[in-house]
């Protein structure tokens, strides 16, 4: 018994010892990737009123998904969610995300100031509008009601489609994604337009089951100092784009 208690004394600080020595592996690495030039992007995303929960659980995935399999090299994601948008919550991060969701909600909500969004913007961080985020942040929709003009001379037309569709990337779009052609799910999201040379159409919907073939799916901005980019459809649900979605943030605050 004597030697069988002094055998798991051993085992015990034993397993002890290899917990603390992967502890400080681990702090090293991490300290390793920071001292090797790994930018961290600090992204927050809006779940309160009016947003989609399956919207919101994508972006988190998809953000889990590049950081697990190092999918955007050099750069961490590192992310938080809020119910209330005001200069205090947006103030230690790098971009927002506005997911699906409700666009009426979004527009008429007292807990988001849209005033504070422009000037986080403007004063160079990034903007991720999906959906009903592309909507709010429009100047329009239908010319029939205002945005926040987040996206000053970007306009949206309103569109009854729920499902897959595919859309073109343009020229532009090369630094969203390799491909030529995406297959995205879509839940009812903006046909985008501008008029303005100072906007960057990324890609477009490539048949007609919008009603808007040709009209951007993914469009960006320069606000101020910061970039708007607003995407009808939902990369971040089934089937997820994960490279297409992060690649937006990144674009937002001038990685890409």
């Amino acid at each position: 018994m004597i030697y069988l208690s002094a055998f798991i004394v051993i085992m015990t600080i034993s397993a002890t010892s290899l917990v603390s020595a992967y502890q400080d592996y681990e702090n090293d690495v991490n300290a390793n990737d920071i001292s090797n030039g790994v930018t961290v992007v600090k992204v927050l995303i809006y779940d309160g009123d009016g947003s989609m929960e399956e919207s919101v659980a994508g972006i988190k995935a998809c953000i889990d998904e590049s950081n697990n399999m190092n999918l955007t090299p050099g750069y961490y994601f590192e992310y938080d969610t809020t119910g209330t948008i005001n200069s205090n919550t947006l103030s230690s991060y790098d971009v927002l995300i506005m997911p699906g969701g409700s666009t009426e909600t979004y527009l008429n909500s007292n807990v988001i100031d849209s005033d504070a969004i422009k000037q986080f913007v403007s004063s160079g961080n990034g903007y991720v509008g999906i959906c009903a985020g592309a909507y709010s942040a429009s100047n329009s929709v239908d010319e029939l009601y205002s945005g926040w003009g987040l996206a000053p001379d970007i306009n949206t037309k309103n569109v009854n489609y729920e499902g897959l569709l595919s859309i073109s990337t343009t020229s532009s779009g090369s630094v969203l994604s390799d491909e030529s052609t995406l297959n995205l799910h879509h839940q009812n999201g903006p046909a985008l337009y501008s008029t303005s040379s100072g906007v960057y159409s990324f890609a477009c919907y490539e048949d007609n089951k919008t009603g808007y073939q040709d009209y951007s799916a993914i469009i960006g901005e320069n606000y101020g100092s910061g970039r708007v980019i607003l995407c009808g459809s939902h990369p971040e649900m089934d089937p997820q784009n994960t490279e297409l979605l992060t690649k937006m943030i990144l674009w937002s605050i001038h990685k890409s």
